[in-house]
């Protein structure tokens, strides 16, 4: 009897643990949403790290986890496109999480399009735009120091270096000379003229959230300048509180320190960038010039935003760059004294400071005005000693102009209107000036446009675009545009536009670049007029989602644009150089086509470009030099949310022509990245040209008349094998 009584004791003790360990259990629901839209994200991943269970969010926007063990847990949250969120949970009860993840605007969401002034989503605009987002990440830890490396990621974009010794560089589209290309930061003009060979070696990408590019003709967009296209830079906007500690250095000689700190209050938020860059002179392969300049940056980006109330919204954002970079022979980077053997040196001592002013007022829910303003200054000294016996040579000015602008912006149902007047202004004024009459520069235009974006069908959508500029003492272009969106399906969509475009002539082109404006005289004004363009596009997309994890995109594009009136910089009989018009047509035609895969945690991309790019004068076509008539990119990456990522990429470019009528080889170069997360830390390192291919393999950079590189024309790496590492901290 007592046996007994003691079994069913024992029995009922271990019933009652088993219901406490039940009792101590919870079922867990988890929904994703998007921070900003507020909708369910579908296909989200969870990851509870400490049990390793894992589940993905469903048509509901619901996951599921039954009977966790009650007490803290690590949980990870994850989608492409979205900003990985690891947070520690403390489970009590039965209950639904919540989560919000921060859109870095994945092409298969929204991505609203900033550059054509519409503010569509990308899969509703009918003007083609490619954009990066993602990639931006991965070009910051590549180099954190500029977006060269992160412009280049896009098929027919090249990044043209124009100093074999101090890396200067410009962007060229689609064969196109860098002059043709415009570059916006937020929709403001900033960076050309005197300041674009360096600009793009200066814009630091870490307080980027998107980058825009629109090839082909945008003059009417935003004004001169975007004959072969226009690139547009989004900085981030104060929607989340960060604080990010990022650290870099490489093995040539780069050490990078940069902070970024992100907050927003109840009606107010700010956004801060502050760089420190430091460089090392390089000389890879020996022959006792830099391949990589000496350097120090300093970089300051501050934004404030005023959400003064809904109808009212305040921007201020300004930016302030300090920058000392200088080449040549490696001797003088150590020591000033030039003797007959050592004397080659090309230093640029720059300063630019800018601001930028938006004020958003909503009428209605319909109705909005906005006003613009933005300022920049830009100084730079350039100085070079091209011989012992010259001695040193110096091209130095300031660069102010001002771009101010109101617009007013109609919606209704699906239509949308634009219009808008701006005036800008650009003024170079020459400090040193030797032996030549004076080089300042001075443009004032007054502009007006009107966009009108509308669904001419459920299948069809059209942009049309109209702008007039008047060029104080020279006279008034009217530059039309017209875009067409046809979505056959869901999956399949056409692209199809074209417009015109212009350039006012100026000194500030490549070739006087590499001569370090030497000898150069001013623009003929009464006999020099400015540059004109026509063009068009058309492409052919299809998307298809293979899974809830896997997707396939292809693209087909073909393009023209063709140049009238376009500049030559020829030589006079006193020696003197000088801009004239081409009797002539500057064409360039191609296409380009791409692909990307995703089957699960990997990506795949391949791109190709083929450019016919070709200059037609006194009945003799010429073949455009430094531009491969093929191109290749491509990389693939694995990433592991919140644990790893790893990629491989590679370009191969064809043989190009140089200016003295010779090919070079073809190539190909490989890189390949590594990052792993823990918590808030993030640690990469990165591995450029992996089998250290480099132009002076096939030749040295040693050039006439003074046997130096400065008239070294670069169509190849030049610094080999770049190894960098650092870390990224998320405080």
């Amino acid at each position: 009897m007592i046996k007994s009584i003691a079994i069913k004791s024992i029995l009922v003790v271990e019933l009652a643990l088993c219901s406490a360990i039940l009792s101590a259990q919870a079922d867990i629901s988890v929904l994703i949403i998007d921070s900003i839209t507020r909708e369910k994200i579908i296909g989200a991943n969870i990851i509870v790290i400490d049990l390793n269970l894992k589940a993905n969010t469903l048509k509901d926007g619901l996951a599921k986890f039954s009977k966790l063990p009650l007490g803290k847990h690590k949980f990870s949250f994850s989608y492409l496109g979205y900003e990985p969120v690891q947070k520690e949970v403390d489970i009590t009860e039965n209950e639904t999480l919540i989560v919000s993840l921060h859109s870095k605007a994945y092409e298969s969401h929204e991505i609203v399009i900033q550059g054509t002034r519409s503010n569509r989503s990308i899969a509703k605009t009918p003007t083609r735009v490619e954009v990066l987002t993602e990639e931006i990440e991965e070009a910051t830890t590549m180099d954190p120091s500029k977006v060269a490396h992160l412009l280049s990621h896009s098929t027919g974009i090249q990044v043209q270096q124009t100093s074999a010794t101090s890396n200067t560089a410009n962007v060229r589209i689609q064969g196109l000379d860098g002059r043709y290309t415009q570059i916006l930061k937020d929709g403001f003009p900033l960076y050309g003229g005197f300041s674009g060979s360096l600009s793009i070696m200066q814009i630091p990408p870490l307080d980027l959230r998107q980058v825009e590019y629109i090839k082909g003709g945008a003059s009417t967009l935003y004004g001169g300048g975007a004959i072969s296209g226009l690139i547009n830079l989004i900085s981030k906007e104060p929607m989340v509180d960060e604080t990010i500690l990022h650290l870099n250095m490489s093995q040539v000689g780069a050490l990078d320190i940069n902070v970024f700190n992100s907050r927003r209050l109840d009606n107010i938020g700010f956004t801060l960038l502050a760089q420190r860059n430091t460089h090392n002179a390089y000389d890879a392969d020996r022959d006792g010039f830099s391949d990589l300049p000496e350097l120090l940056k300093y970089n300051l980006n501050p934004k404030v935003v005023f959400y003064i109330n809904p109808k009212n919204t305040l921007s201020i954002a300004a930016s302030l760059t300090k920058e000392t970079r200088q080449g040549g022979d490696m001797s003088l980077m150590k020591s000033e004294t030039f003797t007959p053997s050592n004397f080659y040196k090309e230093k640029n001592e720059s300063q630019r400071v800018t601001s930028q002013a938006m004020f958003e007022h909503k009428l209605n829910n319909n109705q909005t005005i906005f006003f613009r303003n933005s300022f920049n200054f830009f100084h730079r000294d350039l100085l070079i000693f091209p011989s012992f016996i010259e001695g040193e040579y110096k091209f130095a000015g300031n660069q102010t102009s001002s771009f101010s602008e109101v617009s007013f912006t109609q919606k209704k149902n699906k239509n949308i209107l634009i219009g808008g007047l701006n005036f800008y202004t650009d003024h170079f004024s020459e400090i040193a000036q030797v032996n030549l009459s004076p080089r300042d520069e001075d443009r004032k235009t007054f502009g007006g446009f009107t966009n009108y974006t509308f669904d001419l069908s459920k299948k069809v959508f059209v942009e049309s675009g109209l702008r007039a500029d008047y060029v104080l003492n020279d006279k008034v272009y009217i530059l039309p545009r017209l875009s067409a969106l046809i979505q056959w399906t869901n999956r399949l969509t056409t692209r199809i536009g074209g417009g015109m475009g212009y350039r006012n002539a100026s000194i500030f082109n490549q070739e006087a670049e590499i001569v370090g404006y030497k000898n150069v005289l001013a623009i003929n004004r009464d006999k020099t007029r400015s540059e004109e363009s026509y063009g068009a596009n058309a492409d052919i997309g299809y998307k298809l989602p293979l899974s809830d994890h896997s997707f396939l995109t292809l693209n087909q594009m073909f393009f023209y644009t063709a140049l009238t009136n376009s500049l030559q910089l020829k030589t006079n009989p006193n020696n003197t150089l000088s801009f004239e018009n081409i009797d002539g047509l500057v064409t360039s035609k191609g296409a380009e086509s791409f692909i990307k895969l995703g089957v699960n945690d990997f990506t795949f991309f391949l791109g190709y470009t083929y450019t016919d790019a070709e200059i037609q004068a006194n009945g003799i076509a010429s073949e455009f030099t430094l531009t491969p008539r093929h191109s290749i990119k491509g990389d693939v990456l694995y990433s592991l949310p919140s644990q790893w990522r790893f990629g491989v990429d590679y370009e191969y470019k064809s043989s190009q022509k140089l200016s003295n009528g010779s090919y070079t080889q073809d190539y190909i170069t490989f890189g390949a990245m590594a990052e792993r997360y823990l918590d808030r830390w993030m640690f990469f390192g990165n591995i450029e040209n992996i089998f250290d291919f480099r132009q002076t393999l096939n030749g040295r950079i040693i050039s006439a008349p003074n046997n130096t590189p400065q008239f070294t024309e670069v169509w190849a790496p030049l610094d080999g094998l770049v190894i960098n590492f650092g870390v990224r901290l998320k405080l």
